[in-house]
């Protein structure tokens, strides 16, 4: 029932990339410095990011989250570097959520603004298009907002990562739905290069845990109806929903299955229910919706910089006036992961920058515990799960957390109070 993948579409957008690259590396700019950004007593780090378009929602939260690294990098006197502190400024140009976008404004950043560290716009296309102009020009890019396995298959030395594969995200939900009793499971997913890795690793690990998937289907990012998907779901009447595509589409599903009176015991989705905006767009119709996640405020991590978890949650509230859902923690992570290098390699060079990031070993921050790959990717990462109560986001995953699960079953829709 799977429609074709249009990966293809996005290794088209990165040989635009390379020509994109090639049009202007005769004279590549050198930048404020010999050895990359620092001049003046400030760092510039070039971030490409959605501000407008499709992705806006998740856009805005990785520009959060890059942002309050950066203030509070300042605030602490900037980053120290061969025995001086030098203010750090993140550089942010609005992609529109347009691959294309991300990969022309790298380029000019690198071209025309001298910048020479990047972190990564958000989703998997648009992170896959970016670093093929950074790896072209031997300039790092950490990207937070994408874990599609293939932008770590391509042999890149400069790209790295705050995110696991996008593979990984499901496992920790269907563990919990298997404590539950759930048997059958409908999957549906987009077809962005995140989202069709996030579902083949969700289906994979369920039917190797003994889930039956009783329906399979894909549709195109940014669909604006899923009712026809939705009826031949509910022919299979299956216990959960899972949807693995971005803020949007979970909203829409959620929209449209109420609309039709279609029935789960369980609805899950890899994007939205840890956003504010899900639970304040839906209202009482989110409640009980599970989401994956990679980090929540409770988790027991913390480190030098933000310092716990839950402080880190403190601050992004006092910053931005809403709790921070995981793009924002991993952008803020992404973030901190670049400032480490930089004070370790002791230069802003890109090269040694780079070589920095490939030898930071494991590293705990207040995101977690993680192992930074010889391919740029991370592993090692426990992945929590989210279940939206009272308009809130609550940990009901791993362990202890699930004594907090509410509302499984769920209420019908005509049900809910």
């Amino acid at each position: 029932m799977r429609k074709p993948s249009k990966r293809a579409g996005w290794l088209g957008v990165a040989a635009l990339s390379l020509t994109l690259i090639l049009a202007g590396c005769g004279s590549a700019a050198t930048g404020p410095s010999s050895t990359g950004n620092s001049a003046g007593g400030t760092i510039k780090i070039g971030a490409p990011d959605a501000r407008t378009g499709s992705l806006a929602n998740e856009g805005k939260l990785v520009h959060d989250g890059y942002t309050l690294w950066q203030n509070l990098i300042n605030k602490q006197g900037g980053l120290k570097v061969n025995g001086k502190k030098y203010k750090v400024e993140v550089v942010f140009k609005d992609d529109q959520s347009n691959p294309t976008n991300s990969a022309s404004l790298t380029e000019q950043m690198y071209t025309q603004d001298g910048i020479r560290l990047f972190l990564s716009p958000y989703a998997s296309p648009n992170i896959f298009s970016a670093t093929t102009v950074a790896e072209r020009h031997k300039v790092p890019m950490i990207a937070a907002g994408g874990g599609a396995k293939s932008i770590f298959t391509r042999g890149y030395k400069y790209v790295f990562s705050s995110y696991p594969y996008s593979g990984e995200y499901l496992g920790s939900v269907l563990d919990l739905l298997a404590t539950k009793g759930i048997k059958t499971v409908a999957f549906l997913h987009a077809d962005d290069l995140f989202s069709q890795e996030a579902d083949q690793g969700g289906e994979a690990y369920a039917k190797s845990h003994g889930f039956d998937v009783v329906y399979s289907a894909q549709y195109p990012s940014n669909a604006t109806d899923l009712t026809s998907q939705l009826a031949q779901i509910a022919q299979k009447k299956p216990d959960a929903l899972i949807g693995t595509g971005h803020f949007q589409e979970a909203v829409l599903l959620v929209k449209e299955a109420k609309q039709m009176n279609v029935n789960f015991k369980a609805i899950a989705f890899t994007v939205g229910p840890s956003m504010p905006s899900f639970a304040k767009t839906l209202g009482k119709d989110s409640e009980g919706i599970l989401g994956a996640s990679l980090w929540t405020p409770d988790l027991p991590y913390k480190d030098s910089v933000f310092g716990t978890a839950a402080n880190y949650a403190k601050l992004y509230k006092e910053a931005f006036g809403v709790e921070p859902d995981y793009h924002s923690a991993m952008a803020s992570a992404a973030a901190e992961m670049m400032g480490l290098a930089i004070e370790k390699a002791g230069s802003t060079n890109p090269q040694k920058v780079r070589d920095a990031l490939a030898n930071l070993g494991t590293v705990s921050l207040f995101d977690g515990t993680f192992t930074v790959e010889a391919n740029g990717s991370i592993s090692g990462l426990k992945l929590p799960v989210i279940q939206v109560q009272n308009g809130q986001t609550v940990t009901v995953w791993p362990g202890d957390f699930s004594k907090n699960l509410k509302d499984m079953p769920l209420p019908a829709w005509n049900k809910r109070q």
